[in-house]
């Protein structure tokens, strides 16, 4: 064998072997319809956050493989240290579970407007002509809790976005509390009826944003961060393809 073929051959075993222990970090996200900025189809992982991700990862040299889980359990993976990093998440969240770790957020990816879908006839009535909520089951309307245990308001739970919609629509609820992109896009791309429910912004809402996490691995935090910014027009146009913007 000659001196050049042998070192070919070593070069692509040391390659190979050095893809075959590459780390693949694990991802937890939440294992809802969030579409179009995330869900969680049949295994796959699609949307928004899915580009996103794929993009970092591949311009960065990380490989993540996704696992969805429901939102309280997903929680408890991350602090536990059973996934590496988690999308979304938000200081505010879960406090007293993560309140005790050092967790690394990225800086903001998305912002987000959770609050009140209604038909246009109710629109701007008003808090105290609002009796019954529509909520998708294990989403909490924190603005709304207060009412609720004071008697003045009950939520009414729905299965998935399509059923909570549907009962707004037909007047089983005054309203149904959601992302408010997300409600749109669903209206519009799935129902097919982008009027039908509007979002009343005199009715108690919460507006923040969305960020990647870690706490175990806070460089890749920082390397998204990096990539975010390298990468400012790109982000913006993948967010008005998803109808984001």
């Amino acid at each position: 064998m000659s001196l050049i073929r042998f070192l070919m051959i070593t070069l692509l075993a040391v390659g190979w072997t050095q893809h075959a222990l590459a780390r693949v970090y694990t991802i937890g996200v939440e294992n809802i319809d969030y579409y179009p900025i995330y869900k969680a189809e049949y295994g796959q992982y699609k949307g928004f956050a899915r580009d996103l991700l794929d993009r970092f990862g591949q311009e960065k040299g990380y490989e993540f493989r996704y696992e969805a889980l429901p939102v309280i359990r997903l929680t408890k993976y991350f602090v536990d240290g059973k996934v590496d990093l988690k999308f979304p998440d938000n200081a505010l969240w879960s406090k007293d579970e993560k309140g005790k770790f050092d967790v690394r957020y990225s800086t903001p990816v998305l912002a987000y407007t959770d609050g009140v879908m209604v038909l246009p006839a109710r629109l701007h009535q008003g808090l105290d002509n609002f009796k019954h909520l529509g909520v998708v089951r294990g989403f909490t309307p924190w603005n709304y809790l207060g009412r609720v245990k004071e008697g003045k308001m009950d939520l009414k739970e729905s299965s998935n976005l399509e059923s909570m919609c549907n009962q707004a629509l037909n007047s089983r609820v005054d309203g149904a509390y959601f992302n408010v992109k997300v409600a749109r896009y669903f209206l519009k791309n799935v129902i097919k009826q982008e009027d039908g429910l509007v979002f009343d912004e005199q009715l108690p809402h919460d507006t923040n944003t969305y960020h990647l996490s870690s706490i175990s691995h806070p460089e890749i935090v920082d390397a998204f961060n990096q990539f975010l910014e390298e990468n400012k027009d790109w982000v913006q146009a993948l967010k008005v393809r998803y109808e984001l913007e």
